[in-house]
């Protein structure tokens, strides 16, 4: 049986399901993969997607683009963007940035894709803040000097029920803090709607936003895209496979090797089924049907 859990090299991505954001790796003998080959591994993402909304987002023009709309202002100018897997990120691992925004105006906007709805999506948003936060503070600060920063929590689903967005507006207490909640699900015939519906098309081709229609299909269609969303999702890929592998050595040196092979391709399952929502059919394709049924087993378990 083909595993993920071992060195990636000479592994390519063979399926992605768009409406799981999925990719799986399997080995492939020969050439590299032809452009035309990448481009049939992408063409079904869509912005919503985590992945793909990283690299999609790590460009300035499309973040400024997003952020005037969403912000609801049309001088809003966008002067930095750090992604997740960029090198000039410093916060690490301990905080999700989709794309944080560096503004003209100094502020800071943390930007965040979210499709699952098995979270507390209110304390998610508090505990980065609070980690850009701390991060961006010196011990000797006073609180006057505490950052000024914005969250941007994109989701495919409508939190509040109630609107396309939810911002703090009004009579609020000043406390550097914005929290704003965008969603793909409510459609209102505003312009942010508009535009939040265009996240879940697999093409854009809207003169309104003359960025996000270029630079979908910038990723989708030409060979310096492609081979950088090919090559965010072969980094992730092997994150989950290193974690899987980490996760049944040690349950080996507890229970056996072989039962720790069991856990780590077990693991495996829970990662590909959480992070990319990966189908049952393409989970069997390197897995025994035993092993995925305790990996749902258990996520049934542990979401109680």
């Amino acid at each position: 049986m083909q595993t993920v859990l071992k060195n990636l090299e000479g592994f390519y991505i063979i399926n992605i399901d768009h409406s799981e954001s999925l990719f799986v790796y399997q080995e492939k003998t020969g050439d590299k993969m032809t452009l035309e080959e990448k481009i049939e591994q992408v063409k079904n993402f869509r912005p919503i997607d985590d992945t793909f909304f990283e690299v999609m987002a790590d460009d300035i023009g499309v973040c400024q683009e997003m952020l005037g709309i969403i912000l609801e202002d049309e001088k809003l100018i966008v002067k930095d963007v750090i992604v997740q897997s960029s090198e000039r990120n410093l916060y690490g691992r301990s905080v999700r940035l989709d794309a944080l925004c560096i503004l003209g105006n100094g502020k800071k906007c943390n930007v965040e894709v979210q499709r699952s709805n098995k979270d507390h999506h209110l304390k998610r948003v508090r505990f980065n803040a609070s980690v850009i936060t701390v991060r961006d503070s010196q011990t000797d600060d006073k609180f006057e000097e505490t950052i000024d920063l914005i969250v941007v929590y994109i989701s495919e689903f409508d939190i509040f029920k109630c609107d396309s967005v939810i911002r703090e507006t009004q009579e609020k207490v000043d406390d550097g803090l914005e929290r704003v909640f965008v969603n793909t699900a409510v459609k209102d015939g505003t312009t942010i709607s508009e535009y939040m519906d265009c996240f879940l098309q697999k093409e854009i081709d809207n003169a309104k936003f003359p960025k996000l229609t270029n630079r979908v299909h910038y990723l989708k269609h030409e060979e310096g895209g492609v081979n950088a969303v090919c090559e965010i999702m072969r980094k992730y890929s092997e994150e989950v496979a290193e974690k899987a592998y980490q996760q049944g050595e040690e349950a080996g040196k507890e229970i056996g090797k072989e039962i720790g092979q069991r856990q780590a391709n077990i693991a495996a399952i829970k990662n590909m089924i959480i992070r990319f929502q990966a189908t049952k059919e393409v989970i069997l394709e390197d897995y025994t049907e035993s092993e995925y049924n305790t990996a749902i087993a258990e996520l049934q378990s542990e979401s109680r």
